[in-house]
């Protein structure tokens, strides 16, 4: 409507006044922005008729203009602020999630498989474009240095089931595995390695586990050259579209299986089959035998199909 309006003042003028098309055009633009020059030529009465009914029409479409942009500008403004504070509210309640501390290839890779399960997570990530890709599918996630205390902080560290360092460099995420441990004794730490130097640092820092990218993929390619029959089986573990999966379940002090062996447990006719025990002092016991008795705190790792894992992760047998 702005663009449109010097225009039609421009026509008539040149209709009612019989003026060029430039000065009917300036004209219109001197009357329309009010600058308070003087007419290009003398007006007849028709003319300065026409001259107030611009005026007023310019005036109201400028002001109607403004209050449209004004709502727009006030809109976004809202919308911003509405989007920040549900954000800082789901950070400040979320409980036994995951943080994620860079979203790269793997850091989107591992939320992509942790919003599958429909787990709760935090992403940490500096890259503004990453971060809006991150909160266009409703993920949470923080603006900041993974390595920074505040963030990890800001991130719910202290309400934390668990962490994932799995930034670009080794020397950032020894920096978040410290920072963690110092922040969280007790805390799950999961750390990206690309060497066996970084990694042995890393675990010495306070790394629970350490994933050495090029020395796990160098012992899986090494395993599929000598036995390619096992390459199936690798599939069904790492394929993401497959409902088989593999899940540790904790044996707490009300478990069904707690004081049981693995006969009589009822896991097998559950769907899923106990492929090995960590004991609560750290031992393993792999394979397990049918007549090893479940004790509490063991920690049972099970194959099965997902739906299945799922019922006796409920505990219903």
């Amino acid at each position: 409507m702005l663009l449109t309006l010097p225009f039609i003042g421009a026509m008539g003028f040149h209709l009612i006044e019989g003026w060029g098309w430039f000065d009917s055009l300036y004209m219109s633009l001197i009357t329309l922005t009010t600058v308070g020059y003087m007419e290009v030529h003398p007006l007849s009465e028709a003319g300065r008729a026409f001259v107030m009914v611009l005026l007023v029409l310019g005036l109201s479409v400028f002001i109607y203009s403004l209050a449209a942009l004004g709502e727009v500008i006030v809109r976004t403004e809202l919308y911003g602020w509405r989007g920040n504070r549900q954000m800082t509210r789901a950070l400040e309640e979320i409980q036994h999630h995951f943080i994620i501390c860079g979203a790269g290839r793997m850091g989107w890779a591992l939320a992509l498989e942790l919003a599958d399960q429909s787990l709760p997570f935090v992403i940490v990530e500096r890259d503004e474009t990453i971060l809006d890709r991150c909160r266009d599918r409703g993920w949470l996630a923080v603006e900041g240095d993974a390595t920074d205390d505040d963030i990890l902080a800001e991130a719910g560290i202290a309400r934390a089931r668990g962490i994932a360092a799995v930034l670009s460099s080794d020397a950032d995420n020894l920096y978040v595995v410290l920072s963690a441990r110092l922040l969280r004794g007790d805390l799950q730490i999961i750390a990206r390695s690309t060497d066996e130097a970084s990694s042995a640092k890393m675990r010495k820092a306070g790394a629970n586990r350490v994933i050495s990218l090029y020395h796990t993929s160098a012992i899986k390619m090494a395993q599929l050259l000598v036995k390619p029959s096992l390459e199936d089986f690798f599939e069904v573990l790492s394929t993401r579209d497959l409902e088989v999966d593999l899940a540790e379940l904790h044996v707490g002090k009300d478990s069904p299986w707690r004081d049981k062996t693995l006969s009589e447990s009822g896991l097998s006719r559950a769907g899923v089959i106990v492929v090995g025990i960590r004991r609560a002092d750290g031992s393993i016991v792999l394979p397990p035998s049918s007549s090893d008795k479940v004790a509490e705190n063991d920690c049972l790792l099970v194959l099965g199909k997902s739906q299945s894992i799922a019922r006796v992760s409920a505990g219903s047998l």
